[in-house]
């Protein structure tokens, strides 16, 4: 898991940089200088919330693999923990990152980013990318896409309903984050395929290196065993309520 989500945030990271130069961003989704810029904002939440979300779960699971000795200076984790934590507190919580991503990287956008970025994936989607064997991952990777776009929806829908309810809003605050992470786990499964795409190409053309086979092996890992999971987030999203919200104080 460590592998996948290292390589698939990098993958991310590039190709949200991609979209900081106009004529990179024209080559790599066909984006002008106007939606290459919108494209940017909406990414910058992924790599700075997810990122940091995800490097901190791994660090702590990576130390969990030494036992109790792997909470001593004997090795470097305790610290690399310390030091990752601190990721998702500065410039924004990752709470307050989730609520820019839906509040302003697409609600205020009217979507048009994300229908972007949703239409790149798409495409890849209706590829024949693998040459055959990557035709279940992209099946999985498309029950993804319409988990996420259906939790945009819900969420979305909260929002007008604040418009006659202003504790609709409640809803939105506590599903930003699920919805936040499960765009970026559908992003890094989508970039890691589009790395076994090419690690397969390269397979197909004579190479050995262990490297492109693991290239494969973590995509197919990722998609299917955590793209999976979207689907649930998508129900838990579908069905918020504010019970939690208008619990007495004192039940605390």
């Amino acid at each position: 898991m460590q592998k996948a989500y290292a390589e698939g945030l990098r993958a991310v990271y590039l190709y949200t940089a991609a979209h900081q130069n106009p004529d990179v961003a024209q080559l790599v989704s066909g984006a002008d200088k106007d939606l290459a810029a919108r494209v940017n904002d909406l990414l910058l939440p992924i790599v700075k919330g997810v990122g940091s979300e995800r490097a901190y779960q791994y660090l702590t699971e990576s130390l969990q693999t030494l036992g109790g000795s792997g909470f001593l200076q004997d090795y470097p984790i305790e610290q690399y923990i310390r030091d990752a934590k601190i990721d998702s507190l500065y410039e924004g919580t990752t709470a307050i990152q989730a609520q820019d991503f839906f509040f302003r990287k697409i609600a205020r956008d009217r979507g048009v980013a994300l229908a972007h970025v949703a239409g790149q994936v798409q495409k890849f989607i209706d590829s024949e990318a693998g040459n055959g064997r990557l035709k279940g991952e992209r099946k999985l990777l498309a029950t993804a896409l319409e988990d996420v776009q259906a939790m945009a929806a819900s969420l979305t829908g909260h929002l007008m309903g604040a418009q006659q309810d202003p504790k609709e809003l409640y809803k939105v605050g506590l599903g930003s984050v699920r919805f936040l992470l499960a765009v970026g786990d559908l992003l890094i499964g989508w970039q890691l395929l589009r790395g076994a795409e090419v690690a397969i190409q390269a397979l197909d053309n004579g190479a050995t290196e262990a490297f492109y086979h693991g290239k494969v092996a973590v995509a197919q890992f990722f998609a299917r065993n955590v793209l999976p999971e979207l689907t649930a987030t998508r129900t838990v999203l579908a069905n918020l309520d504010n019970d939690i919200m208008e619990l007495d104080e004192a039940a605390f």
